[in-house]
């Protein structure tokens, strides 16, 4: 009787979350149905001719780069998952890289991706802990390089963050003007920046650590701003342990760190120049505009895409829809020469970016015979930190054993180093020796600067003959030697 129950419970829990994330893409759909046609009520005729009239091959480039980023995405996690086995194929990471970007983007905050792309790696026989493991460490770097190119996009282009407009949010029923859009941007810098700096303090200062889970969670409990004060230290508590044994791991594996941040960065720069290139599709540039056919207007490109990606990050719908095309307009407002041309520029970088990957991905995700289709109920943020607390023990002791040997063959390397320079060089004394450590000079290092004495030559002497000279009774005899 109880099987039964639990059966049907499960089930009841399975149809519930293929309900919940219908509702959330029937969501996406209509919010972004929605912003296309506010997008185009004011020009539709001009918005479609400037479309019409685009330049087809910069088109094919942004699909090309679109493409070419989630290539990289799936190099990244082959690169990960050689760590643990050497029978992973560059096509799994692809089809896992498609199925994370499917799930983040239908659901809020992006929150289902990771699960979805541990349960897709354990059918393509990569262990659920080193499943979690790749995941974490991929966010670790992830978000150190959204902050880097934060903090070049607000110290290089500060006059172009504070030269941006306030803009008024007008919504019927609700009407609020004069919005800053540079303190958003901000804001949202410092929410990127806090999640990264917040995991690393807490790991490694003991304090910080007590004032966050005592003090921060509690006072939060009492302004009725946290309703489950010990659910959300527990979960604090198993990512600052996690993000510490990932971060070793990390550090025992500096060239694949390297590498993997190296792969990120040329992922990003990717996808924030596609606004640059559709405005050289469209040819929206003239000499008032912020955006050129330059090689500053690229960079420029760059980094108003980090701003929108800062402001856009603190709005937990799915797929940031609506809000994502909104934000473009008003940070590109002055990137290209009309507003004809930035509405167009929005669609298609909206389309590449976001409309072609959900279809694309979607498409992988079902028919992907490894894609966790039993499994979708399970994909939020709550599923993978308790997938974190079951596999923790597994993980920290290989962790562990991969840093010690890390460390061991770097003190090996270093001693063969030191051998290698002993044999190389002369032997010399002890007390040489000990004379080097206390860093007095050697004696050889003494005659070295010590100045030669030129040597002079004495006259020769003259054979002389012995003569005796008698004296007088007072005094004594003696010899003397006269010349």
């Amino acid at each position: 009787m109880e099987e039964i129950n639990k059966e049907e419970i499960n089930l009841e829990k399975k149809k519930s979350g293929r309900r919940r994330y219908v509702l959330y893409l029937t969501l996406v759909i209509v919010i972004t149905v929605l912003a296309i046609f506010l997008s185009l009520k004011d020009n539709f005729n001009e918005t479609i001719y400037a479309l019409k009239t685009s330049d087809w091959r910069y088109l094919v480039l942004i699909v090309a780069l679109v493409s070419f980023s989630y290539l990289i995405d799936g190099l990244i996690i082959f690169v990960f998952a050689r760590l643990y086995t050497r029978r992973y194929h560059y096509h799994q990471g692809l089809a896992t890289s498609m199925v994370g970007a499917f799930f983040n983007s239908v659901t809020p905050s992006a929150s289902g991706g990771q699960i979805m792309q541990v349960y897709t790696m354990r059918k393509q026989n990569v262990e659920p802990s080193n499943g979690a493991s790749i995941m974490v460490m991929s966010f670790i770097l992830y978000q150190s390089v959204l902050v880097i190119l934060g903090i070049i996009a607000v110290a290089v282009k500060s006059d172009l963050l504070f030269s941006m407009e306030p803009f008024n949010l007008d919504l019927g029923f609700l009407t609020i003007k004069n919005i800053p859009i540079n303190v958003l941007t901000i804001i949202g810098f410092a929410l990127n920046l806090s999640v990264i700096l917040l995991l690393f303090l807490m790991s490694y200062s003991h304090r910080f650590h007590n004032f966050i889970m005592h003090f921060g969670i509690g006072l939060g409990s009492r302004l009725k701003l946290i309703k489950k004060p010990e659910e959300i230290r527990e979960s604090l508590r198993i990512q600052v342990e996690n993000f510490k044994i990932e971060l070793r791991r990390l550090q025992s594996n500096t060239p694949v760190t390297l590498l993997i941040v190296l792969l990120f960065a040329t992922s990003l720069i990717s996808k924030y120049s596609i606004p640059w290139i559709s405005g050289v599709a469209l040819n929206a540039y003239n000499e008032t505009t912020l955006g050129a056919i330059t090689f500053k207007g690229f960079w420029d490109s760059v980094f108003l895409s980090s701003y929108h990606q800062m402001v856009t990050g603190l709005m937990p719908l799915p797929g940031s829809a609506g809000v994502s095309e909104y934000f473009f307009i008003i940070i590109f407002n002055n990137f290209y020469n009309t507003q004809v041309n930035t509405v167009a520029a929005q669609i298609i970088w909206r389309a590449a970016t976001f409309h072609l990957i959900v279809l694309t991905a979607g498409l992988v995700t079902a028919f992907y015979r490894a894609s966790p289709k039993e499994h979708i109920e399970l994909a939020d943020r709550k599923t993978f930190i308790n997938l974190q607390m079951q596999t923790y023990e597994e993980r920290k002791r290989s962790a562990d054993t991969l840093y010690e040997t890390a460390r061991l063959s770097r003190k090996e390397i270093q001693e063969k180093l030191r051998g290698l320079s002993k044999f190389l060089t002369p032997k010399k004394t002890k007390i040489e020796d000990e004379e080097n450590e206390s860093g007095i000079e050697t004696i050889e290092e003494k005659k070295a600067k010590k100045p030669k004495k030129e040597k002079i030559k004495k006259p020769k002497k003259e054979k002389v003959k012995k003569k005796t000279k008698h004296f007088d009774d007072e005094d004594s005899w003696d010899t003397i030697i006269i010349k």
